[in-house]
């Protein structure tokens, strides 16, 4: 499927540095957009990825406990976890290089950008874990299946414009955390956004329903 293509015209002005953790939680928020029918999204704040520092930040989100967790909630709760490392990792590489290598990343772990988020994929693994044993797949499969796929909505042109917008925002903000609902808002007033939902929902279409298929599909042979 053709995913839209579009981009931000007008840059964002900023006077402060924007780390690899505004990234990352910026990332995690875009990607959660995808999803937004089944999650409420309540805040965001920049990742802290230093060792020993018990504020994380991030985004927060809840789900109705009433409803069935399902394989596809699975997928997109992984997804989200593991967008933010996929960020630190464009941050750390560059885009051109993660574009040039995204074929190869079944074999190359060295383009996951780790420091300081080894507990963050650990978790990313154990949410994939339901959906490997749902699909008989290998555990690594439905992994890299997922990150693939983090990566490619990160490489859809315009998206990493989102991202940075939202990063500027965190940034930018009075405060440490920032409401979500507000962040929406003021992205509902960009030209780009109706743009912007129309790849959110040709990427969608792209990776759901989730099938054994599917997701088999979307890697190359992997031993």
């Amino acid at each position: 499927m053709q995913l839209s293509i579009f981009s931000i015209q007008e840059p964002v002005l900023n006077n402060k540095p924007i780390d690899r953790g505004t990234f990352m939680a910026a990332a995690q928020f875009v990607t959660a957009l995808n999803f937004a029918g089944e999650f409420e999204l309540l805040s965001l704040s920049a990742m802290n990825n230093q060792q020993g520092n018990a504020k994380k930040g991030g985004l927060v989100f809840v789900r109705n406990g009433t409803l069935k967790m399902h394989p596809e909630i699975y997928d997109h709760l992984a997804l989200i976890s593991i967008s933010s490392i996929c960020a630190g990792s464009v941050y750390f590489h560059g885009r051109d290089k993660i574009a040039a290598g995204i074929a190869n990343l079944p074999y190359s772990d060295g383009l996951l950008n780790l420091e300081g988020a080894e507990e963050d994929y650990m978790a990313f693994k154990r949410l994939c874990s339901p959906v490997s044993r749902f699909f008989l797949l290998q555990a690594k499969k439905v992994q890299w299946s997922a990150i693939l796929s983090a990566f490619r909505f990160l490489m859809v042109d315009g998206i990493w414009d989102v991202v940075n917008f939202v990063a500027h925002a965190i940034n930018q903000a009075d405060a440490d955390v920032l409401a979500c609902a507000q962040l929406l808002e003021n992205m509902q007033k960009q030209d780009w956004y109706p743009r912007f939902c129309m790849s959110v929902k040709d990427y969608y279409a792209s990776r759901y329903p989730l099938s054994k298929i599917r997701l088999e599909a979307e890697l190359p042979e992997m031993a």
